[in-house]
């Protein structure tokens, strides 16, 4: 039997309570998202302002976090959406969840408003609000560290975990992010940092000496499988690519098949995408690799630039695939050296760095057609790091930036320069060139977004068979719905148990079956991987309910730039069109829902009756 203990704290009051979900809950929804969502959609009265003290932040691990070698340190955080005004998850990596599991306690849910900036501590069970007066205004980095001293830790990231936020989260940007130890892991998409920031909450430190695995019902069976999966991905080929480059060893694959977006979605390919390639960065400015807590990839690439006008002194960046795209190609930006420099203050000032560069590039498309009066053209390098800060400090334009590029794009009179769905920009992967992400983008719960259901892994590494990313025959349209799908229910299980998505790119890699031997040896249950996908699909539909109960972004909607053809590279002429229209009916049949709605039918059959209200 598993036992799910979460903290409850209500910062208007300073309530602080627990809760303890069994079998009959977790079994149904496990923890991170599902869960969070699960208590998000029964919870949060309908029409709250998500930066009013009615909305929740819902800071969970999962069941497995912090218990195998796995890379199964990874927190999600779910809330009402600033930037798309309805639900979001979001997640990251580090330690923090190896160091919440430690305390004792699985979750931690925020509620109300503080009068003064605090922050929560929880050391070894015990629970408390302290004054962080004298931390508000810190960047993230500074700010991790006085958090981690103000606890009485040394401050080294490593000795405790750490959430936090930056000028943007207490500025309430809506691009605004949280920051989780170790170093500059973020969970970045939906703003959920403004809605910490709304709260007066500047972190949270966690601590402790519990051992989780001590329930376990058959721990040697369990770490006898964690470690067999462990050393079997280890060896496999995605891993080793990720370790040696990291993510930003996509830039160049991606480019050359013509599905890298550049300046806005002009177009899918980059002509100077070489100079801020994984290869070049990891040749001229990577100093080391590491990892999460529990990872066997350890995919991370810290960088320095020491010389030049982007210098970052004394200080590693880290940087990633599509923040580099969203601050680089995106932005018509080759300069590397700038590059970083954006990534890194993206990164201290605390902003999802996609959704910044998003709304960066919908500035500059507005710029260029005349919709508003500003001295910059792509690729301006200065120009755009000043506009970085103006962001996260709302310093004159910067203020119409931090509303986010759907809110920017509607004040300007330009609703197709926005580029996403739900409120929420597209990243680093045209839908044009690489077609899965025409349905797994536009029909995401949290928004545009790739990580719902990642294409790539089959139109790129044929994983779990390969698809031809520009085919567009009925058989390619159905196949490619049929693995969005399932794609959408195996990452909802990544995220509510908790492991990383990368663990499910190679053949090698953890999908359904060995999640059920690993919860039937942890718990003592029998489930199956069919099972473990129904648990998936369930998730994804408490998810969809939430904006049925909003009444808010319940259709799937392409946006008019992904009609239009790609202009230049080997996707030209390509447009999104015949892969939506098609294939977003097909998702709805295969799914059970009519108009991005699910049926009663459906609820039934996922055991949701108690939702049929919202039908």
């Amino acid at each position: 039997m598993v036992v799910f203990k979460i903290l409850r704290v209500d910062l208007s009051t300073e309530k602080i309570s627990e809760e303890v979900y069994k079998d009959d809950i977790v079994r149904k929804f496990l923890g991170g998202r599902g869960l969070g969502a699960y208590l998000m959609l029964k919870e949060l009265p309908r029409g709250i302002d998500p930066l009013s003290p009615s909305n929740k932040l819902y800071i969970f691990a999962g069941p497995l976090s912090g218990t195998a070698n796995l890379a199964t340190s990874r927190i999600n955080v779910v809330g009402k959406s600033p930037l798309t005004g309805s639900y979001t998850h979001s997640n990251a990596g580090g330690n923090f969840a190896y160091w919440l599991m430690r305390t004792g306690y699985h979750g931690i849910v925020v509620e109300g408003k503080a009068e003064e900036p605090v922050y929560i501590l929880v050391k070894d069970g015990e629970v408390s609000i302290r004054p962080a007066k004298h931390i508000w205004g810190k960047w993230t980095g500074a700010a991790t560290r006085a958090l981690l001293q103000d606890a009485g830790f040394e401050p080294d990231e490593k000795k405790a975990g750490v959430m936090t936020i930056g000028p943007a989260g207490e500025n309430l940007v809506r691009i605004a992010g949280l920051r989780f130890s170790d170093y500059e892991r973020f969970a970045g998409r939906g703003g959920l940092g403004a809605v910490a920031g709304s709260k007066k909450l500047k972190g949270i430190v966690v601590w402790g000496t519990h051992d989780p695995l001590r329930e376990f019902v058959d721990r040697q069976r369990f770490l006898k499988l964690a470690t067999e999966y462990s050393v079997k991905m280890m060896n496999a080929a995605t891993p080793k690519s990720l370790h040696q480059y990291g993510t930003n060893l996509l830039t160049n694959i991606i480019n050359s098949i013509g599905g890298y977006p550049t300046r806005n979605f002009d177009t899918g390919y980059f002509e100077e995408a070489e100079k801020i390639s994984g290869e070049y960065i990891k040749q001229n400015y990577v100093k080391e690799t590491h990892g999460c807590m529990l990872c066997p990839i350890q995919c991370t690439q810290m960088t320095v630039v020491t010389t030049g006008p982007y210098k970052v002194a004394g200080e590693r960046i880290k940087y990633e695939y599509e923040s580099t795209w969203a601050l680089g190609g995106n932005l018509g930006l080759s300069n590397t050296e700038a590059v970083l420099k954006m990534e890194k203050l993206a990164n201290e000032l605390g902003m999802d760095t996609i959704s910044l560069g998003n709304t960066l590039g919908t500035f500059l498309e507005l710029v260029k057609r005349g919709k508003i009066k500003y001295d910059i053209d792509w690729g301006d390098a200065g120009a755009l790091i000043d506009l970085v800060y103006k962001t996260a400090y709302r310093d004159g334009i910067g203020d119409d930036l931090a509303e986010g590029d759907w809110r920017l794009a509607n004040k300007y009179g330009a609703p197709d320069a926005f580029v996403g769905s739900r409120g929420q920009g597209f990243p680093a992967y045209d839908p044009r060139a690489l077609k899965g992400f025409a349905i797994s983008y536009v029909t995401a719960n949290r928004g545009g977004d790739h990580l719902e259901a990642y294409s790539p892994t089959w139109e790129v590494l044929g994983v779990p068979e390969k698809v031809d990313p520009l085919c567009e025959t009925s058989e390619c349209i159905s196949k490619q719905v049929r693995l969005v799908i399932y794609a959408q229910h195996l990452m909802a299980l990544a995220d509510s148990v908790t492991f990383c998505k990368f663990d499910t790119l190679d053949k090698d890699g953890i999908f359904e079956q060995h999640l059920a031997e690993l919860f039937n040896a942890a718990f003592g249950w029998d489930t199956t991987p069919q099972e473990m996908l129904t648990i998936g699909e369930r998730i994804f539909n408490v998810e969809r309910l939430f904006h049925v109960k909003e009444g808010k972004w319940v259709k799937d909607e392409l946006p008019p730039k992904m009609r239009e053809p790609i202009k230049t590279g080997p996707a030209k002429g390509h447009t999104a069109s015949k892969m939506f229209d098609e294939g977003i009916k097909e998702f709805y049949k295969l799914r059970g829902w009519v108009d991005g709605k699910p049926t009663y039918e459906t609820l039934k059959r996922l055991g949701l009756e108690e939702f049929q209200y919202l039908q």
